[in-house]
């Protein structure tokens, strides 16, 4: 495939909005996780499962909200710290969704608070095809008088 200008351009264009859309849900997401710890109420949870996969990492732990035992998964976008099995949180407890929870250091429940990782690296990847699509083409280009 040919990398024309106009063909580089529209990938530049496509990397720095998926840019823009991994910067808007970590920004929306440290928004809730940080209206959380605020007015959240605090409470101890303990890790009981690591999960660590090729594409994610994220932690499963055991709360008590509400009065009723509960369990969640924590994540922490572009963080992979090794939390032992057995630790104590101090996890903050959404008062209008005890489901959600949200730790001071940055982990909190939503499925979608790795997404910014993800979007960055598809950004990254859309520029460098770009670019490397267009010096390699354009190293390609027979000269007009040869």
């Amino acid at each position: 495939m040919i990398f024309t200008k106009r063909r580089t351009i529209a990938g530049l264009a496509i990397a720095f909005a998926l840019g823009l859309i991994a910067v808007g849900i970590f920004l929306v997401g440290e928004q809730q996780r940080t209206q959380i710890v605020d007015q959240g109420s605090p409470t101890q949870a303990i890790v009981i499962y690591d999960h660590n996969n090729e594409f994610d990492h994220w932690y499963t732990v055991r709360y008590t909200a509400q009065g009723q035992p509960r369990t969640a998964d924590l994540r922490y976008p572009w963080v992979i710290d090794k939390i032992p099995l057995g630790q104590a949180l101090t996890v903050h407890v959404d008062p209008d969704h005890p489901e959600r929870i949200a730790t001071a250091d940055g982990y909190s429940t939503p499925v979608w608070t790795s997404a910014p990782g993800w979007f960055a690296i598809l950004a990254i990847f859309a520029a460098f095809i770009s670019v490397v699509g267009r010096l390699t083409s354009s190293r390609k280009k027979v000269p007009k008088n040869g």
